[in-house]
């Protein structure tokens, strides 16, 4: 009888280790992105999840959550910092008030105005790989990637073809200070918006523009209440690859491993799934406005008119955003 007790202790501090130790390999991964389902961060994060579960063979449970779902904005950064969300799909714009070095990128007219080019600078870039992400893991954040959501452009009820023509213009932008500045700079009234507001905002006349990639220009319906799209490529939309840093380094190596791995695949993925999403949008949206396609001279009419916001941030926000700014200028230079 001792030695069938005995077993059965035996075999249930084996099971129950075995148990422990499977329940502890098994982890809860949170995403949220900006957007509503089916767009490219949409289905960025679910391909992702499936390819990390896949591999991982099933040892992360990811939730994906769309825009609104748990906030927008600043919401989700502040989840992604007290660790409620584990990875957040987001403008470096929304984590400006923390971060204002990732404002340079709101710069108009600073990165290729192609998205081919945009992307290959970005993913090859020493700023964003190693100094950028050293600024993020300051607070907790660990930048993953950087790619564009595609080159955005301007929908407006007005026709704009200058930075007269944006003289006390209504326009919508983010909450961030220097994309406000921009608009400043074209004598624009820049007017932020939350991103779940802005086709009232359009349709009630409270704002008559908005700027954003051709996708979600298309997605967010705002081409129903707006008359021209001026095709500007002042700026690319970046959509950051955040994890809340605690976590990341919390996990065990080999997944650690694989979650690096994954999403420096997935930075080609994300190219071509917002290729095909922006060259859809295209289609839709010449059927609802008068495109504007601006000449070369008019190009560079903005372009010196937007200079004076790359001098004010340099000398308006901290020697680190300004010596930031100049090696990224520096090694634009030298790609091109």
């Amino acid at each position: 009888m001792r030695k069938f007790c005995s077993l059965a202790v035996m075999l249930f501090v084996l099971f129950a280790g075995v148990y422990s130790a499977s329940a502890k390999d098994t982890y809860t991964f949170k995403i949220t992105h900006e957007e509503y389902a089916d767009t490219v961060p949409d289905l960025y994060a679910k391909e992702f999840a499936r390819r990390v579960t896949e591999k991982s063979n099933g040892r992360i449970e990811f939730q994906i959550y769309q825009v609104g779902q748990l906030g927008v904005g600043v919401d989700l950064v502040e989840h992604l910092l007290t660790g409620s969300i584990q990875m957040a799909i987001i403008s470096p714009g929304n984590v400006a008030t923390i971060v204002p070095e990732g404002q340079m990128f709101a710069l108009h007219f600073l990165l290729p105005s192609s998205v081919e080019k945009a992307y290959d600078f970005l993913a090859q870039s020493e700023v964003v790989k190693k100094d950028l992400a050293a600024v993020y893991a300051e607070k907790n954040l660990r930048l993953m990637d950087l790619w564009p959501l595609g080159a955005s452009d301007w929908l407006s009820d007005k026709k704009i073809t200058s930075p007269a023509d944006f003289k006390g213009l209504p326009f919508r932008t983010m909450d961030t200070p220097l994309i406000i500045k921009n608009y400043e700079a074209y004598n624009a009234n820049p007017t932020p918006v939350a991103y779940t507001d802005v086709y009232s905002a359009l349709q009630l006349n409270m704002v008559d523009g908005v700027e954003n990639p051709l996708g979600a220009l298309r997605d967010m319906k705002w081409y129903e209440v707006q008359k021209y799209l001026i095709m500007s490529n002042h700026i690319m939309y970046l959509e950051g690859v955040f994890l809340n840093d605690r976590f990341f380094n919390s996990l065990p190596e080999d997944l650690q491993v694989i979650i690096s791995d994954t999403i420096a695949e997935m930075h080609d993925y994300a190219y071509e799934l917002q290729k095909k999403a922006n060259a859809d949008a295209a289609k839709t949206l010449a059927k609802h406005t008068e495109v504007i396609e601006l000449s070369p001279e008019q190009v560079e009419m903005f372009k010196k008119a937007a200079l004076p916001v790359r001098k004010y941030y340099k000398e308006t926000l901290s020697d680190r955003c300004a010596s930031m700014l100049t090696k990224l200028e520096n090694e634009l230079a030298a790609y091109k």
